[in-house]
């Protein structure tokens, strides 16, 4: 994942939270879900980015939005704690994150915080449109 588009889907996203008014935490990871770029918008609380940080890194890690991660997580338990231990925690199975692609390949992922979980996922959309 290229610095600038990922600041390229950090910016859309954060333009669809500022026109819903929402105070939200905004990273987009790269395909190992490692940090490339977070915001804090409009002073989001800080537990904020560890959410958003775990929604993106389940979603690069599985290949998957994270709303498809919360069926499993409500189906398998057990399978989403183990994926959760094995990522040192950087598994949240919560809507908001949205998996990036380029030419059908998971090149990351962004997740969002702060908002209702339908609002965190419209927010994503935006930025992984962006792409």
């Amino acid at each position: 994942m290229r610095s600038d588009d990922a600041r390229r889907v950090l910016d859309a996203a954060k333009a669809r939270a500022r026109a819903m008014d929402k105070a939200v935490t905004i990273i987009v990871v790269d395909a190992a879900g490692l940090p490339v770029v977070l915001e804090r918008v409009d002073d989001a609380a800080a537990f904020t980015a560890v959410v958003a940080e775990g929604k993106a890194s389940a979603s690069a890690f599985m290949g998957r939005d994270s709303a498809e991660l919360q069926g499993m997580a409500e189906r398998f338990p057990a399978l989403v704690a183990g994926f959760a231990t094995r990522l040192g925690g950087r598994f949240v199975a919560l809507r908001g994150g949205v998996v990036l692609r380029e030419d059908g390949a998971v090149v990351g992922a962004v997740g969002v915080s702060g908002a209702t979980a339908e609002e965190d996922e419209e927010i994503a959309r935006a930025g992984a449109e962006a792409l």
